[in-house]
């Protein structure tokens, strides 16, 4: 199963994100509404394509959401006690 990220807008003026992992959903974070990180974000996106600039449409918006994904998931795989990042399954084989 593929690991996406997507967003939803909560009241107007607020995106809400979230993690898809192996059909369970964790909360990231909240982002004020902005139009293009809307679009991208929508409707999921894999993870890879979520944090790879070259798809970000020349979006600064996008960029810096995407600068912010990867530090929310770091938190939520402590807390749930998954792993999500390719960085975090190589740190943990070779402990």
């Amino acid at each position: 199963m593929q690991t996406k990220i997507y967003c939803k807008e909560q009241k107007r003026g607020t995106l809400s994100f979230y993690l898809n992992y192996m059909g369970n959903d964790y909360f990231l974070f909240y982002q004020h509404f902005k139009n293009g990180i809307n679009d991208y974000y929508k409707n999921g996106v894999s993870l890879d394509e979520a944090i790879n600039y070259s798809k970000g449409q020349r979006n600064w918006a996008v960029f810096k959401t995407m600068d912010k994904i990867p530090m929310y998931i770091k938190y939520i795989e402590k807390e749930n006690n998954i792993q999500v990042l390719n960085k975090t399954k190589e740190k943990n084989i070779h402990i």
